[in-house]
Parts: structure tokens; sequence; C-alpha cells
């Protein structure tokens, strides 16, 4: 007795060709992708003004030009260690002054006229 719905070989041969000509399609579709989601995130850094924007060109990032900083004269460290100074000492004497004062939400830092 011979089975006709069996599958024969060739309709094997062909199944697996229709599923090769998927998964190369569907590699093609993920790269595609993978391209538009850099394209997007690059246009949305550009809306943003953002670093990143720039890095999607095509230039080495050899070629583009490294931010410089002008050196300090003694002066100016100087005068900068003088503020400096002078914020760190406020914000110490404020931290102090706020650790002295009373708790006013709990029960022991409130007084009987607040209530």
């Amino acid at each position: 007795m011979l089975h006709t719905n069996w599958p024969s070989r060739s309709a094997d041969k062909e199944e697996m060709e229709h599923k090769r000509i998927l998964e190369l399609a569907l590699e093609a579709l993920e790269k595609q992708k993978t391209q538009v989601e850099t394209e997007i995130e690059a246009l949305r850094g550009e809306m943003r003004g953002s670093v990143r924007a720039t890095s999607t060109r095509k230039v080495p990032p050899t070629a583009r030009p490294k931010r410089k900083r002008r050196a300090k004269t003694p002066a100016e460290r100087k005068a900068q260690s003088k503020r400096m100074k002078a914020y760190w000492a406020a914000k110490k004497a404020s931290m102090a002054a706020k650790a002295k004062r009373p708790n006013r939400s709990s029960p022991k830092g409130r007084s009987k006229s607040a209530d």
C-alpha cells in the first residue's frame, strides 16, 4: 500500500528553498530597520542639538576639532579659589544653621501656639 499524501522529496526541497528565501528577506529587512533607526536617532539628535547627531556623519573622529580650554592666569585661579572658599563657607554655615533649627514637622519641635 502506497500513501500518496506524504510529501515527495521535491516538495521538501521547495519548502527548504522557501524558508531560505524568507530568512534572507528577513535579514535584509532587519538591516534596513537598523539603518532607519540610526537615521531616526540622528534626526532626533539634530532636533535636540545633540553631539551624537554629528557622530552619525561620515567624518572620522580625528578630523573633528578638539575643544581647547584657555589656560587660567594665576590671578584668575586665585580669584576663583577665593570665590569657592566663600561659597563653601556660606554653604557650611547654612547647613549648620539648618541643623540647629528644630524640626517643625515633629511634635517635639512644634510650639504649642502653632497648634
